[in-house]
């Protein structure tokens, strides 16, 4: 069962910051904000990718949260201006 999902993240070090971007739209997951991606996974790939994470960033500083949302949620959303991408669609989302 896929599972939607925020993931944010605040990362001092540019060059980890990049390798989690990569590594969250290798995930299949897309830019909502510069450190915020969304996306559906099953509850094992995103334990997959909480390790992964988890290794890549080692001893660095990182806050890095995945938060789970129900499927509900995602018909909440209101996007004002949505400058990365269009990950929700515009029959869900309600633009002000």
């Amino acid at each position: 069962m896929a599972l939607y999902c925020y993931v944010f993240y605040d990362v001092p070090d540019d060059r980890l910051r990049g390798k989690i971007a990569d590594a969250l739209k290798d995930y299949g997951l897309e830019r909502v904000q510069k450190s915020v991606f969304f996306g559906s996974l099953s509850r094992n790939r995103v334990e997959e990718l909480a390790q992964f994470l988890d290794e890549l960033i080692g001893s660095m500083d990182a806050d890095v949260r995945i938060v789970f949302i129900p499927p509900s949620f995602v018909d909440r959303v209101i996007v004002v201006r949505a400058m990365y991408s269009d990950v929700l669609s515009s029959e869900r989302v309600i633009v002000v």
